[in-house]
């Protein structure tokens, strides 16, 4: 790269363009994720993503190329985030049940602190348990990698005597699939319940299904005891 070439990415003037275009970003991927919660992708038009955005339609298409680049870009930064939360608590947890509860705790109270994405996804209305008909590639990888996480540690738990003996990889895809299930449920009812009720009552529910016999009412209490960090 020249000097000249150099000196123009530092300039305050390309500081600022570059300060206006994330501006513009944000503002159009907050208004994108409104707008495909209220009436879904196919129906949501850019035309009304743009005036939510406060911006012109041609700066959105100078921002996004095509509707569908808006909604890869919700898509994007909310499940980047999801996956950044949810997979450090499961690091940081102790034992299988803890990386188990991470998981599915950390799943459940992301999209309860963020219900516009979760509209988003509800109204996508995709057979849970399985990626074939998910829309977007970010979707597929952050689907993917979550599952592989819980199979894992579901597969620890049983090794360790705490889960019962079963297919690592059905139990995880049901109890994705229970935790979805909630979901729509307290989206549907006017998310009127605590999140961390539904949280509690997710993971008891998990415990009733799941949980060797002898280790019910251990892993209850562990769970009545102690509430996860709230999602931001």
């Amino acid at each position: 790269m020249s000097s000249d070439a150099a000196h123009d990415l530092s300039s305050p003037r390309h500081r600022l363009k570059e300060a206006r275009r994330a501006l513009y970003r944000e503002a159009i991927v907050d208004a994108a994720e409104r707008v495909f919660a209220s009436h879904g992708y196919d129906a949501a038009k850019v035309q009304a993503i743009a005036k939510a955005a406060g911006v012109s339609i041609a700066t959105f298409y100078t921002t996004f190329p095509k509707k569908w680049d808006a909604f890869r870009a919700v898509q994007s930064d909310r499940l980047t985030a999801l996956m950044q939360q949810v997979g450090g608590q499961v690091l940081g947890a102790t034992d299988a049940f803890g990386r188990v509860r991470a998981g599915l705790e950390g799943y459940l109270r992301f999209h309860m602190a963020h219900p516009e994405f979760l509209r988003v996804q509800l109204r996508e209305r995709v057979p849970w348990g399985t990626t074939d008909e998910l829309r977007t590639p970010e979707q597929t990888r952050a689907w993917e990698a979550g599952l592989q996480m819980l199979i894992a540690a579901m597969r620890e738990g049983m090794a360790s005597g705490v889960f019962r003996t079963d297919d690592p990889e059905l139990c995880a895809r049901t109890a994705t699939a229970m935790s979805q299930v909630r979901l729509a449920l307290w989206e549907g009812r006017g998310m009127a319940q605590p999140p961390d009720e539904v949280a509690r009552d997710a993971m008891l529910q998990f415990v009733r299904t799941f949980a060797a016999a002898d280790m019910v009412d251990t892993l209850s209490k562990r769970i009545e005891a102690s509430a996860l960090p709230s999602s931001s």
